[in-house]
């Protein structure tokens, strides 16, 4: 997943570690439970006759290496017969914790695996439902939870009209709640980007934004994305936020965000408090400031 759309989240799996780093106590790993004989033999016989690149790219080949697997992913065909589409979805399924690559390269075959899906010339009528499942199953890591949110925005026109569509617009809105970690922001995003849709209600969507914002517990990640959400949509209830967030955050990221929001909403007013960051050292501060600026003059010439 590319660009704007991707948000990372560390994940801390195996040790926790005290506050002095001195000393580390590994967690307790949840029992397992026993995989009935009857779903071992369905899965045994999934893999039957699987060619290699498919075995390869599921992690049953001769190498686990990301860079082998991804390359074979990029291969793929858009005609994919239904054994092979059901190996894959097995894969997507495959946990975090259950092998060794690290979350970036692990969650992006996953990622580059649905986006192979969805470019297939026959619809998988099961992709949307299996998103959803793996959405709503808190044992996956954040990481990939968040990449099912965002393909609930990315595969949703393109989806077939069943009741996993469905219930992937209910998850969106079952993720803007989401505001401790990077869901509910990429919630939001999703949603806006599917405003041109009757089904997704332009004031409805800003107004889920601007109440992620402005809720106590949402994470910095939530408000980076939300404050944005709420500029493309013309909310101007973020404007006082956005000033605020410029002069007193310490979070450099939140700052950038509140800058090009105060870009799109603000007015000349708004100058003064933007060219104090014009002439910043910091090119990721000086930038948004500078650009902010040309939008204002730009828009009130």
């Amino acid at each position: 997943m590319t660009g704007f759309f991707k948000v990372f989240v560390g994940v801390s799996i195996c040790f926790a570690f005290s506050v002095n780093g001195i000393s580390q106590v590994k967690k307790a790993e949840p029992a397992k439970k026993p995989v009935p004989v009857s779903d071992k033999k369905e899965k045994k016989e999934m893999f039957t006759n699987l060619p290699d690149n498919i075995l390869l790219i599921i992690g049953k080949g001769k190498t686990r290496n990301y860079y082998v697997r991804v390359r074979e992913i990029y291969k793929l065909g858009k005609n994919l017969p239904q054994n092979q589409i059901d190996a894959l979805y097995e894969f997507l399924y495959n946990r975090l914790e259950d092998q060794e690559l690290r979350n970036r390269a692990f969650n992006g075959l996953k990622n580059e695996t649905v986006e192979a899906l969805m470019k297939q010339r026959q619809k998988p009528k099961e992709l949307s439902a299996h998103l959803v499942k793996m959405y709503k199953d808190k044992t996956f890591d954040p990481t990939w939870r968040d990449y099912c949110v965002q393909f609930f925005g990315k595969w949703y026109e393109k989806a077939p009209n069943n009741a996993g569509k469905k219930a992937m617009y209910h998850g969106l809105f079952d993720a803007v709640e989401e505001r401790k970690g990077s869901i509910g922001g990429t919630a939001v995003t999703m949603m806006r980007h599917l405003v041109h849709l009757p089904e997704f209600d332009k004031k409805e969507v800003a107004d889920l934004a601007y109440k992620l914002i402005t809720s106590p517990d949402c994470s910095n990640s939530g408000k980076i994305s939300g404050l944005q959400v709420c500029a493309d949509l013309g909310d101007k209830r973020a404007l006082p936020l956005a000033r605020e967030w410029v002069e007193k955050s310490k979070n450099k990221f939140i700052k950038m965000s509140a800058m090009a929001a105060i870009g799109t909403l603000g007015d000349r007013s708004d100058l003064p408090l933007l060219e104090k960051y014009s002439s910043s050292t910091d090119i990721r501060l000086r930038g948004p400031a500078v650009a902010a600026i040309k939008k204002i003059k730009r828009r009130s010439s």
